[in-house]
């Protein structure tokens, strides 16, 4: 028996493959079908990356973006004071992403500084962008803020000078970090080749605040990087219920400066000794020396209004020949049909 097959086979063959339904009709549903009828055409759907899970939830980065919109706000005022120019930093973005990635985004040369914020383990890096460095050196050393034609290495002088402004911006950030809690930033090492700076591993979370900082003749950018290895203690914190809660709790010099700024305010005491209810015309026919009888009883306590809120409770007396009140107890909700 021969395996070749002749012409005519190989043409019926092909009249039945051509003739035969596609597979996706046979699985489509029929229009009455149950199946069809639960598919939601707007549904979107929306793609995951399980070799990069976000380890940061999406409060825990909105609290991020919170926290370092007051940073680039004192920032920008900071370089003000400091440039004797109008400088507005503004956050450009809280991205999460690899720090293989975050790497290969720095140019080389670049202005790195690795600083420690103890007592936090780990490293994070404050990086400013090479034009960027140059205007502001240039601006420093008396000039009108002119851009570097090429980029280069700074200088012994050059990195002194920035030295400075980074030391600034950290304690401007240790300020806005105050409300997370006390950390102390400091600078470590400074180098220029990102591929020497390793400070997580390749494939690890990091958390990369992206600022711009805008000046009358040029603009750059700022970044600073937080390992997810260095926020790790401190994640729980970061939700937006608890970064309010710290933002609440006064600190003891605020407390003093609102003390002080309150003395000063004249506020208005008051006792209510009792009410009495009367009708239109009783009222209209009040004299003098009718009594009125109050609802409460010779001797109970009177309550105490500070600008018509009731707020204490005291019991009547004499001073002398001046008539007082003596505080009883403090009530810690206001008593209704008390402020009459």
């Amino acid at each position: 028996m021969s395996d070749i097959l002749s012409q005519a086979e190989v043409d019926a063959l092909l009249a039945v493959v051509s003739t035969s339904p596609e597979p996706e009709e046979h699985a489509r549903p029929p229009e009455s079908s149950p199946e069809r009828e639960t598919v939601n055409p707007e549904k979107k759907v929306s793609l995951y990356d399980f070799r990069r899970p976000d380890r940061v939830s999406k409060d825990q980065m909105r609290t991020f973006q919170s926290l370092h919109e007051n940073y680039a706000r004192q920032f920008s005022t900071t370089l003000t004071n400091f440039l004797r120019t109008f400088v507005e930093v503004e956050l450009v973005s809280v991205d999460q992403l690899t720090y293989a990635e975050f790497t290969m985004s720095i140019s080389n040369p670049s202005c790195i500084y690795v600083f420690n914020m103890e007592p936090l383990e780990g490293s994070a890096i404050f990086e400013i962008n090479p034009a960027l460095v140059f205007f502001i050196v240039d601006r420093l050393f008396g000039g009108q803020g002119r851009l570097s034609e090429q980029n280069r290495e700074l200088t012994q002088i050059e990195r002194s000078v920035l030295n400075r402004i980074v030391e600034r911006g950290l304690a401007d950030l240790k300020s806005v970090w105050d409300h997370i809690g006390s950390f102390t930033p400091k600078v470590d090492i400074y180098e220029t080749n990102p591929q020497f700076v390793q400070i997580a591993p390749p494939s690890e979370t990091v958390i990369l605040i992206s600022l711009e900082v805008r000046m009358q003749n040029a603009s750059g950018l700022m970044s600073i990087c937080f390992p997810y290895l260095l926020l790790e203690s401190i994640i729980p914190s970061l939700t937006g219920e608890s970064w309010m809660s710290s933002m609440t709790t006064a600190t003891s010099e605020t407390r003093a400066i609102l003390e002080h700024e309150i003395k000063e305010i004249d506020i208005t005491l008051s006792t209510v000794i009792g009410t009495s209810t009367l009708s239109l015309r009783d009222l209209l026919r009040l004299q003098q020396g009718d009594v009125l009888c109050l609802d409460k009883p010779v001797g109970s306590e009177l309550m105490v209004q500070i600008d018509g809120k009731t707020k204490m409770a005291a019991r009547s007396g004499l001073i002398g020949r001046r008539k007082a009140i003596k505080i009883t107890r403090v009530l810690e909700k206001e008593v209704p049909g008390c402020n009459e």
